[in-house]
Protein backbone atom coordinates (compact mmCIF):
# COMPACT_ATOMS: atom_id res chain seq x y z
CA UNK A 1 0.00 0.00 0.00
CA UNK A 2 1.43 3.33 -1.07
CA UNK A 3 1.51 6.62 0.80
CA UNK A 4 -1.57 8.04 -0.95
CA UNK A 5 -3.59 4.89 -0.28
CA UNK A 6 -2.71 5.01 3.42
CA UNK A 7 -3.54 8.71 3.57
CA UNK A 8 -6.88 8.25 1.78
CA UNK A 9 -7.96 5.52 4.24
CA UNK A 10 -6.58 7.20 7.35
CA UNK A 11 -9.16 7.79 10.11
CA UNK A 12 -7.87 11.35 10.28
CA UNK A 13 -8.94 11.97 6.68
CA UNK A 14 -12.11 9.88 6.41
CA UNK A 15 -15.17 10.00 8.63
CA UNK A 16 -17.46 7.08 9.21
CA UNK A 17 -21.23 7.23 9.24
CA UNK A 18 -21.11 6.39 12.95
CA UNK A 19 -19.06 9.54 13.57
CA UNK A 20 -21.64 11.55 11.63
CA UNK A 21 -24.47 10.07 13.71
CA UNK A 22 -22.69 11.15 16.88
CA UNK A 23 -21.89 14.64 15.60
CA UNK A 24 -23.96 17.04 17.75
CA UNK A 25 -24.01 19.63 14.95
CA UNK A 26 -26.08 17.27 12.81
CA UNK A 27 -28.71 16.66 15.50
CA UNK A 28 -31.84 18.77 15.39
CA UNK A 29 -34.20 19.55 18.24
CA UNK A 30 -37.77 18.27 17.89
CA UNK A 31 -38.87 21.91 17.74
CA UNK A 32 -36.60 22.58 14.77
CA UNK A 33 -37.66 19.37 13.03
CA UNK A 34 -41.33 20.36 13.38
CA UNK A 35 -40.61 23.86 12.05
CA UNK A 36 -38.84 22.48 9.00
CA UNK A 37 -41.67 20.02 8.27
CA UNK A 38 -44.20 22.83 8.58
CA UNK A 39 -42.24 25.07 6.22
CA UNK A 40 -41.60 22.22 3.76
CA UNK A 41 -45.36 21.69 3.49
CA UNK A 42 -45.59 25.18 1.96
CA UNK A 43 -43.02 24.51 -0.73
CA UNK A 44 -44.42 23.79 -4.18
CA UNK A 45 -43.91 20.26 -5.42
CA UNK A 46 -42.27 20.27 -8.81
CA UNK A 47 -41.05 17.74 -11.31
CA UNK A 48 -37.36 17.73 -12.06
CA UNK A 49 -36.34 20.51 -14.47
CA UNK A 50 -37.01 19.57 -18.07
CA UNK A 51 -39.31 16.67 -17.19
CA UNK A 52 -43.02 16.22 -17.00
CA UNK A 53 -44.88 14.22 -14.43
CA UNK A 54 -46.67 11.06 -15.47
CA UNK A 55 -49.60 10.28 -13.21
CA UNK A 56 -50.13 6.64 -12.27
CA UNK A 57 -53.53 6.56 -14.00
CA UNK A 58 -52.34 7.95 -17.34
CA UNK A 59 -51.36 5.55 -20.12
CA UNK A 60 -47.64 4.81 -20.33
CA UNK A 61 -45.77 7.31 -22.43
CA UNK A 62 -48.33 10.07 -21.99
CA UNK A 63 -46.82 12.76 -19.82
CA UNK A 64 -48.81 15.63 -18.46
CA UNK A 65 -47.13 19.01 -18.50
CA UNK A 66 -45.70 20.26 -15.22
CA UNK A 67 -47.82 22.97 -13.61
CA UNK A 68 -46.89 26.52 -14.46
CA UNK A 69 -45.00 28.36 -11.74
CA UNK A 70 -47.20 30.48 -9.51
CA UNK A 71 -47.13 34.20 -10.21
CA UNK A 72 -47.81 35.09 -6.58
CA UNK A 73 -44.95 35.95 -4.28
CA UNK A 74 -44.08 33.34 -1.64
CA UNK A 75 -45.45 33.93 1.84
CA UNK A 76 -43.12 35.67 4.27
CA UNK A 77 -42.69 34.34 7.80
CA UNK A 78 -41.00 35.81 10.85
CA UNK A 79 -39.87 33.67 13.76
CA UNK A 80 -38.38 34.33 17.15
CA UNK A 81 -35.82 31.59 17.88
CA UNK A 82 -33.73 30.90 20.99
CA UNK A 83 -30.71 28.65 20.52
CA UNK A 84 -28.67 26.93 23.21
CA UNK A 85 -25.63 24.70 23.02
CA UNK A 86 -22.25 25.88 21.85
CA UNK A 87 -23.52 29.10 20.33
CA UNK A 88 -21.28 31.74 21.91
CA UNK A 89 -17.59 32.15 21.23
CA UNK A 90 -17.78 30.33 17.87
CA UNK A 91 -18.89 33.14 15.53
CA UNK A 92 -22.55 32.12 15.70
CA UNK A 93 -23.95 35.64 15.32
CA UNK A 94 -21.63 36.51 12.44
CA UNK A 95 -22.37 33.19 10.72
CA UNK A 96 -26.13 33.78 11.00
CA UNK A 97 -25.74 37.29 9.62
CA UNK A 98 -23.63 36.10 6.68
CA UNK A 99 -26.03 33.27 5.79
CA UNK A 100 -29.09 35.51 6.11
CA UNK A 101 -27.53 38.21 3.93
CA UNK A 102 -26.71 35.68 1.20
CA UNK A 103 -30.28 34.33 1.28
CA UNK A 104 -31.96 37.75 1.42
CA UNK A 105 -33.43 37.18 4.89
CA UNK A 106 -33.96 39.93 7.44
CA UNK A 107 -33.92 40.13 11.22
CA UNK A 108 -31.34 40.16 14.01
CA UNK A 109 -29.31 37.90 16.28
CA UNK A 110 -28.13 38.62 19.85
CA UNK A 111 -26.05 36.94 22.57
CA UNK A 112 -27.70 36.61 25.97
CA UNK A 113 -26.01 36.60 29.38
CA UNK A 114 -27.08 32.99 30.06
CA UNK A 115 -25.02 31.71 27.08
CA UNK A 116 -27.95 31.31 24.70
CA UNK A 117 -28.65 33.30 21.53
CA UNK A 118 -31.90 35.02 20.52
CA UNK A 119 -32.74 35.54 16.88
CA UNK A 120 -35.57 36.87 14.79
CA UNK A 121 -35.52 35.78 11.18
CA UNK A 122 -37.87 36.74 8.38
CA UNK A 123 -38.17 35.35 4.89
CA UNK A 124 -39.75 32.68 2.74
CA UNK A 125 -40.19 29.09 3.89
CA UNK A 126 -37.45 27.95 1.50
CA UNK A 127 -35.07 30.67 2.71
CA UNK A 128 -35.54 29.86 6.38
CA UNK A 129 -35.08 26.13 5.79
CA UNK A 130 -31.93 26.81 3.78
CA UNK A 131 -30.65 29.10 6.56
CA UNK A 132 -31.08 26.40 9.22
CA UNK A 133 -29.50 23.72 7.01
CA UNK A 134 -26.52 25.92 6.20
CA UNK A 135 -26.10 26.81 9.87
CA UNK A 136 -25.86 23.15 10.88
CA UNK A 137 -23.54 22.32 7.98
CA UNK A 138 -21.25 25.21 8.93
CA UNK A 139 -20.88 24.00 12.53
CA UNK A 140 -20.58 20.33 11.58
CA UNK A 141 -16.79 20.53 11.31
CA UNK A 142 -16.53 22.05 14.82
CA UNK A 143 -18.99 19.52 16.26
CA UNK A 144 -20.96 22.34 17.91
CA UNK A 145 -24.38 21.49 19.31
CA UNK A 146 -26.95 24.01 18.09
CA UNK A 147 -30.27 23.36 19.78
CA UNK A 148 -33.49 25.27 19.10
CA UNK A 149 -35.07 25.67 22.56
CA UNK A 150 -37.83 28.17 21.87
CA UNK A 151 -39.82 29.10 18.79
CA UNK A 152 -42.61 31.59 18.19
CA UNK A 153 -44.06 32.88 14.94
CA UNK A 154 -44.45 36.63 15.13
CA UNK A 155 -45.73 39.39 12.88
CA UNK A 156 -43.57 40.32 9.91
CA UNK A 157 -41.88 43.72 9.96
CA UNK A 158 -40.12 45.95 7.46
CA UNK A 159 -36.54 45.18 8.51
CA UNK A 160 -33.70 46.42 6.41
CA UNK A 161 -31.28 43.51 6.25
CA UNK A 162 -30.00 41.26 9.01
CA UNK A 163 -27.95 42.64 11.90
CA UNK A 164 -26.04 41.54 14.98
CA UNK A 165 -27.09 43.06 18.27
CA UNK A 166 -24.60 43.67 21.13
Amino acid sequence: MGFWDRLRTSPLVTSSRADDADNPALQRSPLEQDLIKRLQAELPTQAAPGTAETPADSPAGEATPAPAPSSTAPTQHRFYLRFTGRVQGVGFRYTNMTIADKLGLTGWVENLDDGSVDMQIQGTAAGIIRHLDTLHTTYQRMRCRIWLEELREIRCTDDDGFRMAN
